[in-house]
């Protein structure tokens, strides 16, 4: 027999609304799927458009801000060479103790500024101050034309004398200046140029009266630097001691360096040869040592231009006496720290270059010992060890 054919069971009513509200459920959740990525996209572009805008908003405002800087800035250059013009249209007197040749360049510069310049030396320097344009010249050998220069009521005293006859001068000039003092209508403003500063101060405030004003300065530049401009060119001050009836003079003194276009520097004399330590002492440091050596530098047809910098600091440094260079080691107390880390810093450098030499070479290996490293504590033991193990030139 055939089987019987089943027929398919009719949905029952339950199972229909079950099915529709399961087709609704998922057609919504599709439809608020879609409209949820849709607002996300939208509220990322919209958040990416917020924070393009905000980057705009403020790179314009740092931009607003630069302009009213650079406003500001040639305001203020523009106050100061006013000031500068005003100042310098008051004639002040200024004394130079030494005419050596910072003496000299300093004079050239008073006399462009239509100050009147007067001249104390040691050596015979008459000549070369006649051709400054100054007015008079006295001896320092001559007690009584120590006193006479004194006596003219100077505005400023300005001591470009060496930092190693700095305080003996000083003693030398005590009993004049006492007398100025005492006689003058004008207290004198005492400036120092020197080179370091701490020594400066201390010497000005230990030997000199009290009655006296007093400031010390830093040109940092000289003849060769300074020689076709002092633009942009550093001018460290600091008032040590400034009466109220020098104000007017210290501020009419100082306006000839910025009239100059000097850049102005207040800085404490503590601070000033911390950095002159780092700076002035180490390029004098290394262009004497350069100097000295037997390598014969000289312009080659191949320099590059660090070479050519380094032969201008040779140059520049070795035309300097060398008693600045003694001044500079012996008066800073932070030059000796310089000159044993650079000692240390050599040291190191040719032990790392021994050790690599040695490592590259099997019969040598572990000829430098491993308390010889590149972190060696000790230089002086080191090159002790390096004269004892260093290879033979041409041996390698």
């Amino acid at each position: 027999r055939r089987p019987r054919k089943r027929s398919s069971p009719s949905p029952s009513p339950m199972r229909g609304r079950w099915l529709a509200l399961m087709t609704t459920a998922l057609t919504t959740t599709t439809r608020g799927f879609v409209a949820r990525t849709g607002s996300w996209r939208h509220g990322l572009a919209s958040l990416g458009r917020r924070e393009a805008t905000a980057a705009d908003r403020e790179e314009r405002e740092l931009a607003e801000l630069k302009a009213k800087e650079a406003t500001l800035l040639s305001q203020l250059h523009e106050v100061q060479r006013e000031k500068a013009r005003v100042l310098a249209t008051r004639q002040l007197s200024i004394g130079i103790v030494g005419f050596g040749r910072f003496g000299q360049f300093l004079a050239e510069a008073f006399r462009r500024a239509k100050h009147d310049v007067s001249v104390l030396s040691r050596s015979d320097r008459a000549a070369e101050a006649a051709d400054a344009g100054a007015l008079s010249y006295f001896s320092l050998g001559d007690t009584g034309q120590v006193d006479e220069f004194f006596a003219q009521d100077l505005d400023v005293v300005v001591l470009a004398i060496s930092i190693v006859s700095f305080e003996e001068t000083l003693r030398r000039l005590r009993p004049s200046i006492d007398a100025a003092c005492r006689n003058g209508t004008n207290t004198p403003l005492i400036v120092d140029v020197l080179s370091v500063k701490e020594h400066a101060r201390r010497a000005m405030l230990d030997n000199l009266p009290t009655e006296a004003s007093l400031l010390c300065t830093h040109p940092m530049f000289g003849p060769d630097s300074g020689r076709h401009s002092w633009a942009g060119l550093n001018l460290v001050y600091d008032r040590v001691r400034i009466y109220d009836d020098a104000i007017d003079r210290c501020e009419r003194f100082l306006s000839i360096f910025e009239s100059e276009g000097c850049r102005m520097v207040q800085l404490s004399c503590r601070q000033h040869d911390v950095y002159a330590a780092n700076s002035q002492f180490l390029t004098h440091l290394v262009g004497r040592m350069l100097g000295e050596t037997d390598l014969s530098l000289r312009k080659t047809p191949i320099d590059t231009k660090g070479f050519e910098s380094v032969l201008r600091i040779v140059e520049t440094t070795c035309d300097d006496s060398f008693d600045l260079f003694y001044g500079l080691y012996r008066f800073n107390q932070h030059s000796k720290s310089t000159l044993l880390s650079l000692r240390k810093a050599l040291a190191d450098l040719e032990l790392r270059l021994i050790h690599l030499e040695l490592s590259h070479q099997p019969s040598q290996r572990g000829a430098l010992s491993p308390q010889f490293n590149t972190t060696s504590a000790d230089p002086a033991e080191g090159l002790e060890h390096i004269a004892a193990t260093a290879v033979p030139a041409g041996s390698v």
